[in-house]
């Protein structure tokens, strides 16, 4: 993949550089070179892997860490983000990850209402 392209899907992607899954069992890293890193403390597991851009109109993205991998879409919320499994119109939850930044109330906050008029 060209530099370039991988520069800017991470302009869309880095808010959600930092995520931890459904269960808060997993994190997911990612970083700016296309390195993707799954750890679990809970499983005493740290995988590696990679990134890449599906298509950058629709905020898709690939994560494949050995095991684990699947196509992600950025949803910008209230709480920072959420790489929702699936597409904007269609995300399984259980199969998301979230920000890992803490709300004052602690909940967590999604709105895509103005994504699904699109």
């Amino acid at each position: 993949m060209p530099r370039q392209d991988l520069r800017e899907s991470w302009l869309m992607l880095s808010p959600c550089a930092e995520t931890v899954s459904f269960d808060g069992a997993w994190t997911l890293s990612l970083r700016e070179d296309g390195a993707a890193t799954l750890n679990s403390d809970r499983h005493g597991q740290r995988l590696q892997g990679r990134w890449e851009p599906v298509d950058a109109t629709a905020r898709a993205y690939r994560v494949d860490v050995l095991t684990f991998g699947g196509d992600l879409v950025v949803v910008p919320t209230g709480a920072g983000c959420l790489l929702g499994s699936g597409t904007l119109k269609n995300i399984d939850v259980r199969h998301s990850w979230f920000s890992r930044e803490k709300r004052d109330g602690g909940d967590l906050v999604v709105s895509v209402s103005h994504l699904m008029a699109k």
